[in-house]
């Protein structure tokens, strides 16, 4: 299920807080800052003045266009800047793209977008539900099942993939499964009413069929029974806190944030969420930098059962409903430690209207409670230890059934982690079994786990891409593959074989695939070297990553090509920015990722952009239930050779973790 809690206030173009503390203010400060409320009024106010827009259109992104890498690293505060914003709309049934210059007030283009569909409006997931539920082939479903009332069945548009059934041509599609959530609150998942699904036709706003696989027992468990335990607490816990008693060691301007020499711009995008840019490091009097740009691209979650009810949920959670669309409030105390600061992001609603989602970001301080070094000298029984501390951007997309916390993490070592959290609940396919002793349990769990009574976790997939522009001490880089080779001695008689490093340059842009040897890649600077004259550079090092196994013919996956390898380099161009298209909803095209990398444009000493993809499978367990426990993966981006020596060996004697 594709729906949270923000999608009533977003369909109603409601505003979910004040202005902002860092992202909402009037005028931008900094020529990557998110587009403002006063923005996103002016961008449809200059395309309503052209009469390319009228109050039937509707909005699924209106979103900033970023100024030329060149001039925002050129930029100095206090300069003026332009200010360009693109806005997706649609009229009268066709979609559209426009440049709009914000500072002149005149629109730079206007394109229509054929063959193509947009993210899902939240209205349309709406209507979509009405209309089903007043079908009345639906609901004599519904009648078979025992339902005459449809006060307490939520009803869940989801995305459809790519489309397959010629009948459809191009319409714009939701398939619409159903739960009973009588008696529940915020978990309505444990009564599926399944093999029961309508497809409609957004556009129409009608049905155009109603697929009903025969009959299956409703779960007898009311949803919110399951969350029962969680109102009782342990006994004898202590509550155990991160607070940062003398205080904050970051400080938050405009989007800029700053911590120990860390300091790197922050805004929310509607489609992927957090992006982190001009990310730099102050190593004495100068300012280095270290990436340009770091986010997620996309999400593939693919799930594993033929049916005909099941076989099309392949989700792109990026691409179809929006990372930042779909930000959900941060609690104090859980969803972030005590000591957090949070943050407020303006997006756009349906109609083009500014919204302000509200502590949708929190930065934090942490304690890892492990040293940044240490050593204990035997011969002299002298300790030198120094603590760990780092700081945290989080944010919570709620994709429906599933909430992702996206971190990234930075350190006093110069190291930059980011981390994906996946929590929620197991979409949930209702089964005659009750335990796996019942006759027909094998066959009901065949693409899952039996998780409760009559209730299966069906399996599934997540692969995240994300886009790492690395900027390693300039634009000017290369990446270098260090292979460790095997050598075989012949001549000493202490040793047999030892390993050796090779390191060469990669030449051109491609995809990486799974590695049998061992290797790691590094951004080098193709211009700097340090105090041993090596080049500096930044380590890639990844973290477990699955890639999907589905059949290079299966049209869910072509799509989402970006899955089936671990990592991609691409040379810099701005447009080249979603690893599965701009346009994935419904899109059977292979697009992003394998086209960018076909031309194989030559990659030494350029601009170039590394795409990670963190995957993990998910067979589901009964540990899953009712609500999952994190499951935690990601990389790392290590300074090798770009320092003279260890860049946390200046922090003093005594120096205290907040």
């Amino acid at each position: 299920m594709r729906s949270n809690s923000s999608v009533l206030a977003l369909a109603a173009g409601l505003c979910l807080s004040a202005a902002a503390p860092a992202f909402a203010a009037d005028a931008p400060s900094h020529p990557l800052d998110a587009l403002t409320a006063g923005e996103i009024d002016a961008a449809v106010a200059i395309l309503r003045a052209a009469h390319k827009v009228d109050d039937a259109s509707r909005f699924p992104g209106i979103s900033l266009v970023e100024n030329s890498k060149e001039s925002v690293l050129a930029w100095q505060p206090g300069q003026p800047f332009e200010r360009h914003a693109r806005a997706t709309f649609t009229d009268k049934g066709r979609l559209y793209e426009a440049r709009v210059n914000l500072t002149a007030g005149t629109i730079d283009e206007v394109k229509e977008i054929k063959d193509r569909q947009p993210l899902i409006l939240f209205e349309e997931f709406l209507g979509a539900s009405e209309v089903v539920k007043q079908d009345k082939r639906w609901q004599a479903a519904m009648r078979k099942r025992g339902y005459t009332r449809y006060d307490d069945i939520v009803c869940a548009p989801l995305t459809v993939g790519p489309v397959i059934d010629p009948k459809f041509g191009t319409m714009r599609l939701l398939n619409v499964p159903c739960f009973d959530r009588a008696g529940a609150t915020n978990h309505i998942y444990g009564r599926p009413i399944e093999n029961l699904m309508a497809v409609v036709d957004v556009a129409g706003r009608k049905v155009l069929e109603v697929i009903d696989l025969g009959v299956v027992p409703i779960p007898a468990e009311v949803p919110n029974v399951a969350y029962d335990a969680a109102t009782s607490s342990r006994a004898g816990v202590k509550p155990v806190q991160i607070v940062s008693p003398g205080g904050d060691n970051f400080t938050i301007s405009g989007s800029s944030v700053a911590w120990d020499k860390w300091n790197f711009h922050l805004r929310v995008d509607k489609r992927v969420g957090p992006i982190i840019s001009r990310v730099t490091w102050r190593d004495g009097a100068e300012t280095r930098q270290v990436a340009y740009q770091i986010n997620t691209s996309e999400m593939f979650v693919p799930y594993m059962d033929p049916r005909q009810n099941w076989a099309y949920r392949a989700y792109m959670d990026v691409g179809e409903y929006g990372f930042g669309a779909l930000s959900s409030p941060l609690k104090p105390g859980s969803d972030c430690p005590a000591n957090a600061h949070y943050l407020d992001a303006v997006i756009s609603d349906d109609h083009g209207r500014p919204i302000t989602l509200k502590n949708v970001v929190c930065v934090f301080e942490r304690a890892t409670g492990n040293p940044l070094w240490r050593h204990y000298e035997v011969f002299t029984e002298s300790l030198e230890s120094r603590p760990d501390v780092e700081l945290v951007v989080r944010m919570a997309p709620e994709v429906g059934n599933y909430d992702y916390l996206l971190d990234f993490t930075f350190n006093r070592a110069g190291e930059i982690e980011v981390k994906a959290g996946a929590y929620g609940i197991d979409a949930t396919k209702a089964v005659a079994s009750r335990t796996m002793a019942d006759k027909l349990a094998k066959d009901d769990t065949a693409y899952g786990t039996l998780i409760a009574p009559n209730l299966v976790g069906v399996n599934h997939d997540h692969y995240m891409s994300f886009r790492v522009d690395l900027d390693v001490d300039g634009q000017n880089n290369r990446l270098v593959k260090d292979r460790f080779v095997t050598r075989t001695l012949t001549d000493n008689p202490q040793r047999r074989s030892l390993w050796q490093v090779e390191s060469a340059p990669v030449a051109r842009e491609q995809a990486f695939p799974p590695a049998h040897e061992s290797a790691w890649l590094r951004v080098e600077s193709a211009g700097r070297h340090n105090a041993m004259a090596n080049p500096t550079s930044y380590q890639f090092a990844p973290g477990h990553a699955d890639l999907s196994i589905l059949a290079e013919d299966e049209p869910l996956q072509q799509r989402a090509s970006f899955a089936t390898m671990p990592l991609w380099v691409t040379r810099y161009h701005p447009n080249e920015l979603y690893a599965s298209g701009v346009y994935p909803n419904q899109n059977r095209a292979i697009e992003g990722l394998p086209a960018f990398v076909a031309d194989q444009e030559p990659i030494e000493n350029q601009d170039i952009v590394l795409w990670y993809t963190l995957g993990f499978r998910h067979q589901t367990r009964a540990e899953d239930w009712p609500v999952m426990p994190g499951l935690w993966h990601g990389f790392k981006l290590r300074p090798f050779n770009f320092f003279d020596r260890n860049p946390g060996i200046d922090m003093a004697e005594g120096a205290v973790a907040p």
